[in-house]
């Protein structure tokens, strides 16, 4: 069965311009009457990383704002903490909620730009979260953000990009990574075990580990030792054992990229089954499209021209209304995207990793939406609604 995708292109004036566009793919999603008066609406987005500029405007997250406050309803906009501790390298300022938050108003991300509280869904450390059992190949269980719980409307607020462990970073990506806890994240990337060398730990002449575990699960022997029934593999104390200890004694194994490519989709089943499919609207913005995720600290070479807002209710469908898009675009030359030709995967050419195993160039956006529909995420196959009237003035 076909699913409806609302869409409406990137083409605009003074008189209708892209947040009179956002405007009319919300309405068409049927959130005027999903809102009541005080309804709490839980707004999810990315707030990007410090260097990033594709990230996704604030303006556009304060225009949702606006429309959900003028139905009644109170409105709060969400993240979940990063992997990890500690604010350097690439992936820095992301691991704790004052890190995150400190960083999202070097975005442009405050309550005062935004008209709504800001706040992480799973907490200060990355751990407030909600487990739920699912039946999926890979991931038994999901460590679901909290704060989606209480949540009476969730609109998912999707800057669609590419992404090195899913091809297409779009709406699933941003529930199966984005509104679970860390170790919602870690499930995905890592196998799950911490280990300790003994030969190197420093012992009590170190403990940086002990400071810095959320749940505790560390103590201070001869040697650290990690009790692994209690360890929510957080990334913590690897974090700060190989960037700021002498030792480098604590380590975790990755998951091959193959692998983790369909664990975050289970983590997104877990999502929409515990907070209800009915809760969910969601809208991807394609633009400012490049091959990196907003994770990333760079805003990398655009591969295609701005194509436009796409909007469903199901994630799904969307995600793979947007990659078509994507894909049938002309490519930017002086991007990662110059070797595409038709008929390809724009991101896996632009991501050009191969299996090991095989030498086969791995199509992850592929990979996670065939792994989507076999989850029963969603249906592939999507009618595409073009939206061309102006939203009512009010």
């Amino acid at each position: 069965m076909k699913s409806a995708v609302y869409f409406t292109d990137r083409q605009a004036r003074s008189d209708f311009n892209m947040l009179d566009k956002i405007e009319i793919v919300f309405n068409k999603l049927g959130l005027k009457k999903a809102i009541k008066k005080n309804s709490k609406v839980m707004i999810k987005t990315h707030f990007g990383a410090w260097g990033n500029t594709n990230y996704l405007r604030p303006a556009y997250v304060r225009k949702v704002v606006d429309l959900v406050k003028a139905l009644g309803g109170n409105p709060y906009v969400v993240e979940t903490c990063g992997l990890g501790y500690g604010s350097g390298g690439a992936y820095g300022g992301r691991t704790t909620a004052p890190e995150y938050l400190s960083m999202a108003a070097l975005n442009g991300f405050t309550e005062g730009s935004l008209g709504a509280p800001i706040l992480m869904a799973d907490g200060y450390w990355g751990n407030d979260v909600h487990r739920v059992k699912i039946k999926g190949e890979h991931v038994k269980h999901v460590d679901v953000a909290a704060a989606g719980l209480d949540a009476d409307v969730i609109i998912v607020l999707t800057h669609a990009k590419g992404h090195g462990l899913s091809g297409l970073g779009g709406t699933i990506k941003n529930l199966g990574i984005g509104l679970v806890g860390k170790s919602g994240k870690a499930a995905m990337h890592f196998d799950g075990k911490v280990t300790i060398d003994p030969e190197k730990c420093l012992g009590p002449d170190c403990s940086l580990c002990l400071k810095v575990c959320p749940v505790r699960c560390i103590t201070m022997e001869e040697k650290a030792v990690i009790d692994l029934n209690a360890c929510i593999v957080c990334g913590h104390c690897t974090g700060v054992c190989l960037r700021d200890a002498k030792a480098k004694a604590i380590s975790t194994k990755w998951r091959t990229p193959k692998d983790q490519a369909v664990r975050f989709v289970e983590n997104a089943l877990g999502v929409i089954e515990l907070i209800g499919r009915d809760r969910f609207y969601y809208l991807n913005l394609a633009i400012d499209i490049s091959d990196k995720c907003d994770c990333w600290n760079v805003g990398a070479p655009l591969l295609v021209h701005d194509i436009g807002i796409f909007g469903s209710r199901d994630p799904l469908a969307l995600d793979q209304a947007t990659l078509d898009a994507i894909n049938e675009s002309k490519p930017n030359l002086e991007s990662e995207a110059k070797d595409v030709h038709e008929g390809d995967c724009i991101f896996a050419i632009a991501h050009n990793q191969k299996d090991p195993k095989t030498g086969e160039l791995l199509d992850f956006a592929k990979i996670q939406l065939e792994h989507a529909k076999k989850m029963g995420l969603g249906s592939r196959d999507y009618d595409l609604v073009t939206l061309t009237k102006k939203p009512p003035k009010r």
